[in-house]
């Protein structure tokens, strides 16, 4: 049933009902499609794509497993660096089945049809002293978040970009984590925390897109096409004070996979999975030039500490890279070779870390992991998502404190957990099962409520 039996409309603004529950909660708009902002019918003639928030409500986690869910390893054994290829092919050929239209004929793409579900209290926009910031909630055209922006320096010649990338970002659940979204939400006002665990076979995606073209970034060539409405990330790089949104055209470029499937990677639950577009990659069309950057099931805690002393002599375990991955995908990866995809964010410029040691100029520091990043998803935000002793999110190229890698404090991020274990939880924090997405709706729907203490800053998504 989904909240199609609690409110009278799926995405379109608040009704009666929804203000009776609300009580003393502010005017934010929990179903809201996207942040509000449109361009004129002058510069787009195309539709507004709504969100899916119609969730399905089972009774319990112990749900049947249907089309769009992922169904244990096949062999009923724990990933390891020798299967991971074959899990990886067997993901895309199962994903293909509904998400191929979203890159090859995004005009037709719609999530209710495909099964595939957003996320409540992320849609809408955050206000400011001049009126909505553009950069923030969710878009018009294809309901992306906007990502971070990626200095040309973090790639290396001869795939090295004239011009910053930044990604514009869809996040799908599929029916099976939605249901646990439906669950957690069913008094919207009210999140049950205890219901934040997902159920096996469910599936996240985050399909992004870049700003480039590929008279700025030859790895771009052959790909698909969106547009978005946002401001230029030249614009935003630039820190033009009154940004502006245009629709602009933006291109699928990698799509980031989490699947739960505690057979598969039993000591975290998930199985992480990155795939990029290959210019050179052969295929009849753009997603089918989509190729593994690699797969992630685990920290590799055991190297988490004086890494550096080890590399080269004893090889990751729970981490396994493409060896025919596209060459500037290997620029990217994460701490010691963990997986990481390009728009990441996992190399970062002007790290500063706690002994004094500064990493500027051409020297960057590959300071996280897929797994590392989503491990400290929890509620209220705590933990910072790289190695920091602090909460703050610095644009890439800004100072940005960190822990020494290889410390014990730095090893943290580098643990092996279930998702229902918090990074903080010797503070009271609650694990949100590895969904960073959540966390961000969580701490939305707290600022609705006036509980400022479990409100973050804006972090724009990986």
């Amino acid at each position: 049933m989904g909240f199609r039996g609690v409110f009278s409309v799926r995405v379109c603004g608040l009704t009666a009902m929804l203000w009776a529950i609300a009580g003393a909660a502010s005017a934010q708009d929990p179903l809201a499609s996207n942040n509000g902002l449109y361009p004129g019918a002058s510069e787009w003639d195309g539709r507004f794509l709504a969100a899916n928030l119609d969730y399905p409500m089972p009774a319990s986690n112990d749900i049947v497993l249907a089309s769009n869910s992922w169904s244990p390893a096949r062999n009923r054994e724990p990933l390891n660096v020798d299967s991971a290829a074959e899990y990886a092919d067997r993901l895309r050929v199962h994903l293909s089945r509904t998400l191929r239209t979203l890159i090859d004929k995004p005009e037709e793409w719609d999530p209710v049809r495909a099964g595939w579900y957003d996320l409540v209290w992320s849609g809408e926009g955050s206000q400011t002293g001049d009126g909505i910031d553009p950069t923030s909630g969710r878009e018009a055209l294809m309901n992306t978040y906007s990502g971070q922006i990626v200095p040309p320096e973090t790639f290396s010649e001869p795939y090295r970009p004239t011009a910053p990338v930044q990604n514009h970002a869809v996040i799908y659940y599929n029916h099976v984590a939605a249901g646990m979204l439906g669950r957690l939400w069913s008094n919207i006002y009210t999140p049950n925390l205890s219901q934040a665990e997902f159920p096996t076979g469910s599936i996240v995606v985050k399909v992004e897109a870049v700003t480039n073209t590929e008279s700025n970034w030859n790895a771009v060539a052959n790909s698909g096409l969106w547009h978005v409405f946002r401001p230029t990330t030249e614009d935003q790089a630039r820190n033009e004070p009154d940004l502006v949104p245009q629709v602009i055209p933006v291109r699928p470029f990698q799509i980031a996979v989490r699947v739960k499937d505690p057979v598969a990677a039993p000591e975290t639950g998930w199985v992480f999975a990155i795939y990029v577009h290959d210019a050179n990659a052969e295929g009849d069309t753009p997603w089918d030039r989509f190729v593994p950057v690699g797969l992630q099931w685990g920290n590799d805690p055991e190297h988490a500490e004086n890494f550096l002393d080890l590399k080269g002599t004893e090889p990751l375990q729970q981490s396994w890279i493409n060896p025919a991955a596209p060459a500037f995908a290997r620029d990217t990866l994460g701490w010691g070779g963990r997986l990481a995809g390009p728009m990441d964010v996992a190399t970062r410029h002007n790290v500063i870390t706690v002994s004094g040691k500064r990493y500027t100029g051409d020297t960057s520091l590959s300071a996280s992991s897929c797994q590392s990043c989503h491990g400290a998803a929890e509620f209220p935000f705590t933990a910072n998502l790289y190695p920091s002793p602090n909460r703050i999110l610095p644009r890439d190229g800004r100072p940005f404190l960190m822990y020494d890698p290889g410390s014990a404090d730095w090893a943290r991020w580098f643990q092996n957990r279930p998702g229902t274990e918090a990074m903080s939880a010797n503070i009271g924090g609650k694990g949100l099962d590895y969904d960073l997405a959540l966390m961000n709706a969580l701490s939305t729907h707290a600022q609705a409520m006036g509980i400022q203490a479990f409100v973050r800053g804006s972090l724009h998504v990986h």
